[in-house]
């Protein structure tokens, strides 16, 4: 893209930010919400997607709100979405879509992906003194234990080194990578992920070791890899008796498609069984690391269908509208949460509109091809 391009999309999103503050403050989007409930008998539904819950005592390298998510936004944001919209489980959801009957106002779901401590420790407070239900997908490898996913561990290396830059020739060439203030470690964290997520798994990891033998050379690491960070079954398991969906997230945070079917299938398989066993239910929901369209595929999708998932949840982007997805529950979509409450409350309208506008066009499109 072009420096004009750029700097074109940035005032248009600054402008698209104004719009959203003022609409918000001046109950702008409640009303559109209340036309939009009298206007349709039959809604559609939006998954929102959250990781981490963070606070000021948090220690992290930002990704932004999809992945570190402040506190005092998510309690500004439960406390709007169950005041504007019908909040459900997931298997409300499915139950919905896969049955066709749709659902009867603007319909939000709750969902957290791996497994997080803070899950438990500032979100779950929040959800329950809302009456909110929500799903937490769990990577069942990590939980009870000191272990990271791989992004959280390249996440802890480059944020405890001492070092100001360092070089990894199989992701970047000669080129250092520069880490010695926050925004450049933030800044690298994120550009050394996405390389990664490309790569087979067994080679990911031996770069993720690779990374942490050049960074990783002081006492403060050592403490850090002490500490948990992820839920142990216990917690697991009180927030599973108060509201609380548990779904799969994988054993251990592979990207599926980058490893032979058959371990796919195992890990798959396993994270499932293994919180079936602790929990003493049925598990029914799935949600695929990553996340993106390329990180899954059909033959998984039926081995889904085929060990008793009743749903498959992505990180498409998009909402899920049950009179255009053919009962498919396979293939659900999700919005990352972003922040403040206005800028998530606007994007939520606007998507609703949106699909309400295509759905119509899709239809006007439709009666004049049968005329």
């Amino acid at each position: 893209m072009t420096e004009g391009g750029i700097e074109k999309r940035r005032i248009k999103r600054s402008i698209k930010w104004v719009l959203y503050f003022i609409f918000f403050y001046s109950h702008f989007f409640d009303l559109s919400l209340k036309i939009f409930r009298r206007i349709r008998k039959k809604h559609s539904c939006i998954i929102l997607l959250y990781h981490r819950i963070v606070d000021d005592h948090s220690e992290y390298l930002n990704k932004g709100p999809v992945v570190h998510h402040h506190i005092k936004h998510f309690r500004k944001e439960i406390a709007y979405l169950k005041k504007n919209y019908q909040i459900l489980s997931m298997d409300e959801v499915a139950h919905c879509i896969k049955s066709g009957i749709g659902f009867k106002r603007p319909s939000m779901a709750i969902s957290f992906d791996d497994g997080y401590l803070d899950n438990y420790t500032l979100a779950y407070p929040v959800l329950k003194k809302y009456g909110v239900p929500a799903s937490i997908y769990l990577t069942t490898g990590l939980i009870g234990t000191l272990e990271r996913t791989w992004p959280d561990e390249i996440e802890l290396a480059i944020m405890e080194t001492k070092k100001d830059e360092f070089k990894l020739q199989t992701l970047f060439g000669d080129k250092e990578v520069q880490i010695k203030t926050k925004e450049g470690k933030e800044e690298a964290n994120i550009k050394t992920a996405e390389a990664l997520k490309n790569r087979p798994d067994d080679e990911r990891w031996e770069l993720v070791e690779e990374i942490n033998a050049i960074l990783t050379e002081n006492k403060n690491y050592e403490n850090r890899k002490k500490s948990r960070m992820m839920l142990n079954w216990d917690e697991v398991k009180k927030m599973a008796a108060n509201g609380i969906t548990i779904g799969s997230h994988s054993h251990t945070h592979p990207i599926l498609t980058r490893m032979l079917l058959q371990k796919a299938k195992e890990e798959i398989l396993n994270s499932k069984k293994i919180i079936e066993e602790n929990l003493g239910i049925q598990v029914k929901h799935f949600a695929y690391p990553n996340g993106r369209e390329e990180d899954f595929s059909e033959e998984l999708r039926d081995y889904c269908r085929e060990i008793g998932f009743e749903s498959v949840e992505s990180v498409i982007y998009g909402v899920n509208d049950p009179s255009r997805g053919n009962g498919n529950t396979f293939a659900l979509k999700r919005i990352g949460a972003t922040s403040p409450v206005w800028m998530l409350a606007g994007e939520l309208v606007r998507l609703f509109w949106k699909n309400r506008i295509k759905k119509g066009f899709q239809r006007t499109q439709q009666t004049q091809r049968t005329q």
